[in-house]
Protein backbone atom coordinates (compact mmCIF):
# COMPACT_ATOMS: atom_id res chain seq x y z
CA UNK A 1 0.00 0.00 0.00
CA UNK A 2 1.14 3.84 -0.79
CA UNK A 3 1.73 5.71 2.19
CA UNK A 4 0.65 8.79 0.03
CA UNK A 5 0.93 11.29 3.57
CA UNK A 6 4.94 10.34 3.59
CA UNK A 7 6.74 13.64 3.21
CA UNK A 8 10.44 12.97 4.22
CA UNK A 9 12.24 9.48 3.28
CA UNK A 10 15.67 9.63 5.38
CA UNK A 11 17.85 6.73 4.77
CA UNK A 12 21.10 7.56 7.04
CA UNK A 13 24.31 5.81 7.49
CA UNK A 14 24.66 6.02 11.01
CA UNK A 15 21.68 6.66 13.17
CA UNK A 16 23.59 9.46 14.99
CA UNK A 17 23.42 11.27 11.73
CA UNK A 18 19.38 12.29 13.14
CA UNK A 19 18.91 15.35 14.87
CA UNK A 20 15.75 14.97 15.84
CA UNK A 21 13.17 12.48 15.93
CA UNK A 22 9.09 13.23 16.15
CA UNK A 23 5.88 11.38 16.74
CA UNK A 24 5.21 11.39 13.22
CA UNK A 25 9.07 9.73 12.44
CA UNK A 26 8.98 5.35 12.30
CA UNK A 27 11.79 3.28 11.24
CA UNK A 28 11.63 1.24 8.35
CA UNK A 29 12.74 -2.21 8.58
CA UNK A 30 11.22 -5.02 6.08
CA UNK A 31 8.20 -2.63 5.90
CA UNK A 32 5.51 -5.89 5.54
CA UNK A 33 3.23 -4.55 7.99
CA UNK A 34 3.97 -0.95 7.57
CA UNK A 35 2.77 -0.93 4.12
CA UNK A 36 -0.06 -3.40 4.72
CA UNK A 37 -2.22 -0.55 6.04
CA UNK A 38 -2.62 3.16 6.17
CA UNK A 39 -0.95 5.10 8.39
CA UNK A 40 -2.25 8.51 8.37
CA UNK A 41 0.18 9.80 11.37
CA UNK A 42 3.39 9.50 9.60
CA UNK A 43 5.33 11.84 7.68
CA UNK A 44 8.72 10.84 7.86
CA UNK A 45 10.23 7.24 7.26
CA UNK A 46 13.77 6.22 8.76
CA UNK A 47 15.61 3.12 6.19
CA UNK A 48 17.00 0.86 8.25
CA UNK A 49 18.21 -1.39 5.61
CA UNK A 50 21.32 1.28 5.03
CA UNK A 51 23.04 1.00 8.46
CA UNK A 52 23.71 -2.66 7.74
CA UNK A 53 22.18 -4.32 10.91
CA UNK A 54 21.25 -7.67 9.12
CA UNK A 55 24.28 -9.91 10.58
CA UNK A 56 24.02 -13.32 12.14
CA UNK A 57 27.86 -13.44 13.39
CA UNK A 58 29.16 -15.61 16.39
CA UNK A 59 31.51 -12.62 18.58
CA UNK A 60 32.64 -13.78 21.54
CA UNK A 61 30.51 -16.74 23.37
CA UNK A 62 27.33 -14.96 22.14
CA UNK A 63 25.11 -15.30 18.79
CA UNK A 64 24.07 -11.73 17.47
CA UNK A 65 21.38 -11.23 15.05
CA UNK A 66 20.74 -8.06 13.33
CA UNK A 67 17.40 -6.25 13.92
CA UNK A 68 17.37 -5.62 9.66
CA UNK A 69 18.28 -9.11 9.46
CA UNK A 70 15.60 -10.92 7.49
CA UNK A 71 13.69 -14.27 8.41
CA UNK A 72 14.59 -16.36 5.68
CA UNK A 73 18.27 -15.96 6.52
CA UNK A 74 16.92 -17.89 10.16
CA UNK A 75 16.00 -20.52 7.92
CA UNK A 76 18.95 -20.76 5.69
CA UNK A 77 21.75 -19.99 8.06
CA UNK A 78 24.28 -23.16 8.56
CA UNK A 79 24.17 -23.50 12.10
CA UNK A 80 26.19 -26.04 13.78
CA UNK A 81 24.65 -29.57 14.71
CA UNK A 82 25.25 -29.13 18.44
CA UNK A 83 23.15 -25.72 18.45
CA UNK A 84 19.73 -27.71 18.94
CA UNK A 85 17.93 -24.94 19.80
CA UNK A 86 18.26 -23.27 15.69
CA UNK A 87 15.34 -25.58 15.09
CA UNK A 88 13.09 -23.16 17.07
CA UNK A 89 13.85 -20.54 14.26
CA UNK A 90 13.20 -22.43 11.91
CA UNK A 91 9.89 -23.49 13.16
CA UNK A 92 8.88 -20.24 14.21
CA UNK A 93 9.72 -18.65 10.46
CA UNK A 94 7.82 -21.72 9.13
CA UNK A 95 4.40 -20.79 10.78
CA UNK A 96 4.34 -17.43 9.63
CA UNK A 97 1.22 -17.08 7.53
CA UNK A 98 3.12 -15.04 5.07
CA UNK A 99 4.26 -15.34 1.44
CA UNK A 100 7.93 -16.58 0.60
CA UNK A 101 8.13 -12.61 -0.50
CA UNK A 102 7.06 -11.45 2.85
CA UNK A 103 9.34 -13.94 4.96
CA UNK A 104 12.09 -12.56 1.89
CA UNK A 105 11.33 -9.26 3.26
CA UNK A 106 10.07 -8.95 7.09
CA UNK A 107 12.90 -8.82 9.14
CA UNK A 108 13.78 -10.39 12.98
CA UNK A 109 13.39 -7.08 14.68
CA UNK A 110 10.12 -5.92 13.29
CA UNK A 111 8.95 -8.91 14.25
CA UNK A 112 9.52 -8.46 17.30
CA UNK A 113 9.38 -4.50 17.85
CA UNK A 114 5.28 -4.97 16.14
CA UNK A 115 5.12 -6.88 19.21
CA UNK A 116 1.33 -8.54 18.16
CA UNK A 117 -0.15 -11.02 20.82
CA UNK A 118 0.61 -13.65 18.26
CA UNK A 119 4.24 -12.96 17.31
CA UNK A 120 5.89 -15.87 16.51
CA UNK A 121 9.85 -15.02 17.34
CA UNK A 122 9.55 -13.08 20.90
CA UNK A 123 8.09 -16.21 22.81
CA UNK A 124 11.62 -18.13 21.25
CA UNK A 125 13.84 -15.02 22.15
CA UNK A 126 11.85 -15.46 25.73
CA UNK A 127 12.60 -18.70 26.01
CA UNK A 128 16.80 -18.80 25.09
CA UNK A 129 17.45 -16.13 27.69
CA UNK A 130 18.37 -13.70 25.25
CA UNK A 131 19.07 -10.33 25.35
CA UNK A 132 18.36 -7.02 23.31
CA UNK A 133 20.99 -3.96 22.42
CA UNK A 134 18.50 -0.62 22.28
CA UNK A 135 19.98 2.28 21.10
CA UNK A 136 19.13 5.80 19.91
CA UNK A 137 19.99 8.79 17.64
CA UNK A 138 21.71 9.95 20.40
CA UNK A 139 23.75 7.27 20.92
CA UNK A 140 22.59 6.03 24.04
CA UNK A 141 22.78 1.89 24.47
CA UNK A 142 21.03 -0.24 26.66
CA UNK A 143 20.49 -3.76 27.37
CA UNK A 144 16.86 -5.65 28.27
CA UNK A 145 16.08 -8.94 28.93
CA UNK A 146 14.10 -10.42 26.47
CA UNK A 147 10.91 -11.36 28.48
CA UNK A 148 11.32 -7.61 29.94
CA UNK A 149 11.11 -6.06 26.24
CA UNK A 150 7.10 -6.35 25.73
CA UNK A 151 4.63 -5.75 27.93
CA UNK A 152 1.91 -6.21 25.92
CA UNK A 153 0.05 -6.10 22.39
CA UNK A 154 1.94 -3.91 20.33
CA UNK A 155 3.21 -2.20 23.45
CA UNK A 156 6.67 -2.24 24.67
CA UNK A 157 9.48 -0.77 26.37
CA UNK A 158 10.76 1.01 23.27
CA UNK A 159 10.65 4.95 23.91
CA UNK A 160 10.12 7.56 20.76
CA UNK A 161 13.88 7.50 19.23
CA UNK A 162 15.05 4.35 20.32
CA UNK A 163 15.37 1.44 18.15
CA UNK A 164 16.47 -2.31 18.39
CA UNK A 165 19.95 -2.94 17.29
CA UNK A 166 20.21 -6.40 17.51
CA UNK A 167 19.68 -9.51 19.89
CA UNK A 168 22.23 -11.21 21.73
CA UNK A 169 21.75 -15.35 22.53
CA UNK A 170 24.57 -16.70 24.69
CA UNK A 171 26.10 -19.55 22.60
CA UNK A 172 25.83 -22.07 25.62
CA UNK A 173 22.29 -21.51 25.62
CA UNK A 174 21.69 -23.01 21.71
CA UNK A 175 22.83 -26.43 22.76
CA UNK A 176 19.41 -25.93 25.22
CA UNK A 177 16.54 -28.71 24.06
CA UNK A 178 13.99 -26.60 22.73
CA UNK A 179 10.48 -27.68 21.59
CA UNK A 180 8.26 -25.09 19.45
CA UNK A 181 4.65 -25.56 19.87
CA UNK A 182 2.18 -24.15 17.78
CA UNK A 183 -1.71 -24.04 17.32
CA UNK A 184 -4.41 -22.37 14.99
CA UNK A 185 -7.77 -23.18 13.76
CA UNK A 186 -6.21 -23.49 10.21
CA UNK A 187 -2.35 -23.05 9.30
CA UNK A 188 -2.87 -19.78 7.62
CA UNK A 189 -4.38 -18.95 10.39
CA UNK A 190 -2.97 -16.75 13.47
CA UNK A 191 -2.04 -18.57 16.04
CA UNK A 192 -4.42 -19.15 19.29
CA UNK A 193 -1.49 -20.77 21.14
CA UNK A 194 2.33 -21.00 21.30
CA UNK A 195 4.23 -22.58 23.38
CA UNK A 196 8.43 -22.97 23.70
CA UNK A 197 10.10 -25.01 26.13
CA UNK A 198 13.66 -25.05 26.38
CA UNK A 199 15.48 -27.65 28.57
CA UNK A 200 18.94 -27.25 30.13
CA UNK A 201 19.80 -30.78 30.72
CA UNK A 202 23.01 -28.88 33.27
CA UNK A 203 20.48 -27.96 35.50
CA UNK A 204 17.33 -29.77 35.13
CA UNK A 205 15.76 -26.01 34.35
CA UNK A 206 12.85 -26.46 32.12
CA UNK A 207 11.58 -22.82 30.93
CA UNK A 208 8.12 -22.83 29.05
CA UNK A 209 7.13 -19.09 27.64
CA UNK A 210 3.43 -18.72 26.45
CA UNK A 211 2.62 -16.91 23.48
CA UNK A 212 -0.53 -15.55 21.38
CA UNK A 213 -3.16 -17.01 23.85
CA UNK A 214 -1.88 -14.09 26.40
CA UNK A 215 -1.22 -10.35 25.61
CA UNK A 216 2.70 -10.62 25.59
CA UNK A 217 5.59 -13.60 26.06
CA UNK A 218 4.86 -15.09 29.52
CA UNK A 219 7.56 -16.95 30.69
CA UNK A 220 7.33 -19.90 33.38
CA UNK A 221 10.96 -20.95 35.05
CA UNK A 222 10.67 -24.69 36.48
CA UNK A 223 13.20 -26.92 38.11
CA UNK A 224 12.73 -30.59 37.49
CA UNK A 225 10.26 -32.65 35.79
CA UNK A 226 6.31 -31.22 35.81
CA UNK A 227 3.96 -33.50 36.21
CA UNK A 228 1.39 -34.17 33.63
CA UNK A 229 -1.44 -33.21 35.64
CA UNK A 230 0.08 -30.29 37.39
CA UNK A 231 -0.97 -27.27 35.78
CA UNK A 232 -2.71 -24.97 38.44
CA UNK A 233 -0.24 -22.38 37.49
CA UNK A 234 -2.17 -21.74 34.08
CA UNK A 235 -5.34 -20.75 36.57
CA UNK A 236 -3.15 -17.61 37.31
CA UNK A 237 -2.42 -16.08 33.99
CA UNK A 238 -4.61 -13.88 31.96
CA UNK A 239 -5.31 -15.54 28.56
CA UNK A 240 -7.13 -13.16 26.12
CA UNK A 241 -10.58 -13.63 25.61
CA UNK A 242 -12.10 -12.27 22.03
CA UNK A 243 -14.02 -13.42 18.99
CA UNK A 244 -10.99 -16.21 17.94
CA UNK A 245 -11.42 -17.85 21.47
CA UNK A 246 -12.28 -17.95 24.67
CA UNK A 247 -9.89 -17.56 27.63
CA UNK A 248 -11.12 -21.08 29.27
CA UNK A 249 -10.36 -22.34 25.20
CA UNK A 250 -7.17 -20.74 24.75
CA UNK A 251 -6.17 -22.36 28.35
CA UNK A 252 -6.89 -25.73 27.50
CA UNK A 253 -5.19 -25.65 24.15
CA UNK A 254 -2.03 -23.88 25.92
CA UNK A 255 -2.30 -27.29 28.44
CA UNK A 256 -2.20 -29.29 25.48
CA UNK A 257 0.59 -27.96 23.84
CA UNK A 258 3.11 -28.00 26.95
CA UNK A 259 2.10 -31.42 27.22
CA UNK A 260 3.92 -31.55 23.42
CA UNK A 261 6.38 -29.68 24.30
CA UNK A 262 7.10 -31.85 27.56
CA UNK A 263 6.57 -35.33 26.06
CA UNK A 264 9.53 -33.98 23.44
CA UNK A 265 12.26 -32.63 26.04
CA UNK A 266 11.23 -34.77 28.80
CA UNK A 267 9.55 -37.84 28.61
CA UNK A 268 11.01 -38.83 25.24
CA UNK A 269 14.43 -37.64 26.24
CA UNK A 270 15.24 -38.98 29.61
Amino acid sequence: MDLANIEHYICPLNIHNLTKWGEDWAWLAGGTWLFSEPQPHLKVLVDMQSLGWSEIAVQADNLVIGATCPLIKLWEYPWLPEWKAAAAFKSAVSTISASFKVINMATVGGNICLALAIGNLSPVMVALNATYEICNYQGDVRLVAAKDFQLATKITILQPGEVLRRIIIPLSHLKWQVNYQRFGIAATDPALAIVVGAYNPRDSQLRLVLGASVAAPYLITLNGVLETENFAFLENINFLNDARGSAAYRRHITQVLINRCLADLLWNNP
